[in-house]
C-alpha cells in the first residue's frame, strides 16, 4: 500500500485503514484531504485509483463498488466520500461497508457537522483513524496566519496578525485569501497594508453597530448599518445579524461569570471568536439593556414583515430606539 497522510499529524502507513475526518474547521479538513490526494497522485504516479464521492445522494451500490473494488492500473486506491452522514438511506448499512474495506484502499469519511445519535456516526467512529478539527482560535489561529503567509512566501507582524482577525474574523477559508492578497500587494504585510486592503467583515461591522448602539451611540450605529447598505447586504440580513448577536449577549450574560468563552461557545452552539466578542461586550451593559433590544429587534422583524413601516426606517427607527434607551440609563 502506498503511503499517504491519514492525519493532521503527518503520513503514516496505512494498510486496511478507514478514516474518519469531521468538525468546524472545514478549511483543515479540506486541506488535510487534499495533501492526501496530492502525495497519493506523487506516489501512484497517476490518479486511476483515486475517488472522490458526494455521499449526501450516494446510492448504496455505488458506495459499495467504489470501496471494495480491486486496484486497476495502480497498487493502491484512495476513496474520498464528502457529507455521507446525511444520507439516511445508507445509515443502517455504514458499518457493514466500512468492515469489507480491503488491505489494497484507505478510505476517507468527511462531515463538517455530525449528530452522535445517528446510527451513521455510531458507524463512523468506529474507523481505524478518527481526527476532529476544530476551529482555530487565539495563538493556534496566530500560529496558522503566520505560517500561512510564510508559505506564501510571506511576513507579517504580530499588530497585523490581530488587526487581520478583527477586521476578517477567523474563518480560515476568509483568512488565506486576504493573506493571498496582502501578500501579492507586499510580501512585508503590516498593520498599515492590513487597513488598506482588507474590507471589515459583516460579523466585524455587526458587533460595531450593536456595541454603539447598545452604548447609546446613535450616529455611530446609524453609519455602521448605512455602511452595510452599501455594501449591498439587505436590510432583513443585517437586522437578522442584529438579532443574532443581541442573542449571543443574552447567552454570555446569563454565564456565570467564572465560565470560559469556550465553555460557552459549546453552550450556545457559536464560534470561540463570536463568544469572546459577546463576553467582553456584555460586561459594560445591563441585562435590561440587552433583553429590551432583543425584543425590540423582534418587533421590528414583526412591523416589516406585515408591512406596517418600510425596512430601512424600521431598522433605523430601531436603533435610535435603542440607544435612547441606553443614553437615559
Amino acid at each position: 500500500m502506498s503511503q499517504v497522510p491519514t492525519a493532521a499529524e503527518g503520513p503514516e502507513d496505512a494498510c486496511d485503514m478507514t478514516l474518519f475526518f469531521h468538525g468546524a474547521n472545514t478549511y483543515a479538513v479540506k486541506r488535510q484531504v487534499n495533501q492526501m490526494a496530492d502525495a497519493y497522485l506523487e506516489r501512484a504516479g497517476s490518479d486511476f485509483g483515486l475517488v472522490r464521492m458526494d455521499g449526501t445522494n450516494v446510492h448504496l451500490q455505488e458506495l459499495a463498488a467504489a470501496l471494495r473494488a480491486s486496484p486497476f492500473l495502480a497498487t493502491s486506491r484512495l476513496v474520498i466520500v464528502d457529507g455521507l452522514a446525511s444520507n439516511k438511506a445508507l445509515a443502517s448499512s455504514l458499518a457493514e461497508l466500512l468492515g469489507m474495506v480491503p488491505n489494497t484502499t484507505v478510505a476517507v469519511f468527511c462531515e463538517s457537522t455530525v449528530d452522535q445519535r445517528t446510527a451513521s456516526y455510531k458507524a463512523l467512529i468506529k474507523a481505524d483513524k478518527v481526527v476532529k478539527f476544530d476551529l482555530l482560535t487565539g495563538s493556534a489561529l496566530m500560529n496558522w496566519i503566520k505560517a500561512e503567509t510564510e508559505r506564501q512566501e510571506g511576513t507579517i507582524t504580530p499588530g497585523a496578525m490581530r488587526e487581520l482577525v478583527d477586521l476578517s474574523g477567523t474563518d480560515q477559508w476568509r483568512l488565506s485569501e486576504e493573506l493571498n492578497k496582502l501578500v501579492n500587494y507586499d510580501r512585508q504585510v503590516t498593520e498599515e497594508t492590513v487597513r488598506l486592503l482588507v474590507s471589515p467583515s459583516v460579523e466585524r461591522s455587526i458587533f460595531k453597530l450593536v456595541e454603539a448602539m447598545t452604548a447609546g451611540r446613535a450616529d455611530s450605529a446609524l453609519a455602521d448599518f448605512h455602511g452595510l447598505l452599501r455594501q449591498r447586504e439587505s436590510v432583513m440580513l443585517v437586522l437578522n445579524m442584529i438579532q443574532w448577536h443581541l442573542r449571543n449577549l443574552l447567552y454570555a450574560k446569563s454565564a456565570p461569570g467564572s465560565m470560559p468563552p469556550a465553555e460557552l461557545a459549546r453552550f450556545a452552539s457559536m464560534s470561540p471568536y463570536v463568544a469572546e466578542k459577546s463576553m467582553d461586550t456584555q460586561r459594560g451593559l445591563s441585562g435590561d439593556i440587552i433583553k429590551n433590544a432583543y425584543r425590540a429587534a423582534a418587533d421590528c422583524e414583526f412591523d416589516i414583515k406585515t408591512g406596517r413601516i418600510r425596512d430601512e426606517i424600521a431598522v433605523e427607527r430601531l436603533i435610535y430606539g435603542i440607544a435612547a434607551e441606553a443614553r437615559r440609563r
